[in-house]
């Protein structure tokens, strides 16, 4: 990445929220130019419009100032495409808006599982790590286990100590009743919960300002 001079923009769980995705960007004016956005992972399932997720993903990564990352979700869809998640199991995590998306298109969905399963899992930029899911207490982030980065919540939000760690999947309502960002010690919980009803948050570092959006339109 070309050195910026800007803020740190993340945002974490679109799901097919797309329209609140752009709303975020707007009402914080993101310059491309100069700031850095990261976007922590889940652009699938359970919400409206995940397919336009995955193609405005793909825009968004041509300025050299996005990083994406993978979260849970886009590697269960790899995982159900290469037959070792059910077809069950897939649907019961809100799978079934991103088969809609691609029932006519099998070869698509293929295309695009394969672009987001290829996404990293974890990003370092100054003092903090980004990471979907969190960490697990007392390992070396560079032998993390791609489980743990996915998945992890308790183990995580009890035990963690070191860097501050932005983090997604763990919608913030369980974690403090509430749709606003969680600030814990040594960890940031961005998921506010836009799948669940809640909003879609966009946070700025280092200032904390935070911008939101409701869900789509179904």
């Amino acid at each position: 990445m070309t050195e910026r001079n800007g803020r740190i923009l993340c945002c974490s769980d679109i799901h097919g929220h797309l329209s609140a995705l752009r709303d975020v960007l707007f009402q914080a004016a993101w310059r491309p130019a100069q700031d850095v956005l990261v976007l922590l992972g889940d652009y699938i399932d359970r919400g409206p419009r995940p397919r336009q997720v995955i193609n405005e993903l793909r825009v968004l990564l041509r300025c050299p100032g996005v990083v994406a990352l993978r979260g849970n979700h886009e590697t269960m869809l790899w995982d159900y495409l290469q037959g070792t998640v059910s077809e069950a199991q897939y649907l019961s995590n809100g799978g079934g808006t991103t088969l809609r998306d691609y029932r006519e298109e099998p070869d698509a969905l293929q295309a695009d599982a394969e672009f987001l399963n290829g996404l990293p899992l974890y990003y370092e930029l100054g003092d903090y790590i980004f990471v979907h899911a969190g960490l697990r207490p007392g390992i070396r982030l560079e032998e993390q286990s791609e489980c743990d980065m996915m998945w992890i919540r308790d183990e995580f939000i009890r035990g963690y100590r070191g860097r501050t760690v932005v983090f997604g999947h763990s919608p913030t309502p369980l974690l403090s009743g509430s749709t606003e960002v969680y600030w814990g010690r040594d960890k940031i919980g961005i998921d506010t919960g836009v799948a669940y009803g809640g909003c879609l948050s966009l946070l700025e570092l280092p200032g904390g300002e935070t911008y939101q959006a409701p869900p789509d339109d179904c």
